[in-house]
Formats: C-alpha cells, structure tokens, sequence
C-alpha cells in the first residue's frame, strides 16, 4: 500500500478505506444470511452478533438509519440483505472508478469522500439515541474504524501534496 492519488499499481489509502467500509457493510449482510436459516442465533450472544452489532454501528449513520427504515417498511431480513450487500458492491465498483480516474477527479473524489466521513464523525458525536443503540463499546470501535478511514484518505491527500510540491 502507497499513499497518494493515481497510483496504479499498488492500493493507496482511499482504495483500502473502501475496502474497509466494504468489509464493515458485509458483517451485517453475514449474520443475517446466517440468522435466515438457524433462528435460534437470536437468543444466544454470539461472535456472530457481535460483528452484526459493529459492522451495523460502524456504517455511516446516513446508511444505518435508511437501513433501519427500509427493515421497519418491509419487514424483511432479506430486502435489507441484499439492500446491503448491493449498496456495498456498487459503492466498491463506483469508488474504483473515482478513485482511480483521471489526477482531477481521483483528488476532488477522495476530498469528498474524506468530508462525508468527517460529516459522520461529527453526527457520531452528537448524543442521539442511535448513536449508542450498540452500546458504548461498539460505539467506540466503530468510531475508530471510521477514524482510521479518515486518516488513510488523509494521508493520501498528505502524499500528493508533498509529491505536488518537489
């Protein structure tokens, strides 16, 4: 992994930031697909649970709340399964395509995608109800997920600019 913009060949901090966030999307999705077919998952604390309960805290709060509505509209397991699990691939696919497009659009794609985050970071700080629906430490660890996210396409930015300047 490198740090910078248009780097070909090697992964660079947005690229493994999304990767991340792609992971955090697909925890949920898997104690669901699991929960769909083994019913008594629910009433037995499980690593399996508890990944659900970080992978869930750990979205953007944007995402977690359509998620939450869209399960309270259809009652469904499997609408927000497979609402998840696209909502990941197309943002991985789309992601690719910005992230490494032309020098213009690769930098203006991670500043936005560094203040949406930043944005989330900020609302995660405000003391709303679904902030802590996971409890304190889940909270903590998906706030530093999102964190760390931030840094990378930080340090990104960080590297072009010190490449722009020599």
């Amino acid at each position: 992994m490198k740090f910078g913009v248009n780097l070909r060949r090697e992964k660079t901090g947005a690229e493994v930031s999304v990767v991340i966030f792609q992971i955090i999307s697909l925890l949920p999705a898997l104690y669901i697909f699991v929960l769909s077919g083994y019913y008594l998952l629910m009433t037995k604390p499980s690593i399996l649970k508890t990944l659900f309960d970080l992978g869930l805290s750990a979205l953007p709060r944007a995402e977690g709340i359509a998620l939450s509505l869209l399960y309270r509209h259809t009652s469904s397991e499997m609408v927000a399964f497979f609402t998840l699990t696209g909502f990941a691939l197309a943002f991985g696919l789309l992601a690719e395509r910005m992230l490494k497009g032309d020098y213009r659009r690769a930098k203006t794609s991670r500043v936005v995608y560094a203040a949406l985050i930043a944005v989330d970071l900020i609302v995660r700080l405000l003391p709303l109800r679904c902030n802590l629906a996971f409890g304190w430490p889940i909270a903590i660890i998906a706030f530093a997920i999102r964190l760390g996210c931030l840094a990378l396409i930080l340090l990104d930015l960080r590297a072009d600019r010190k490449q722009s300047a020599l």
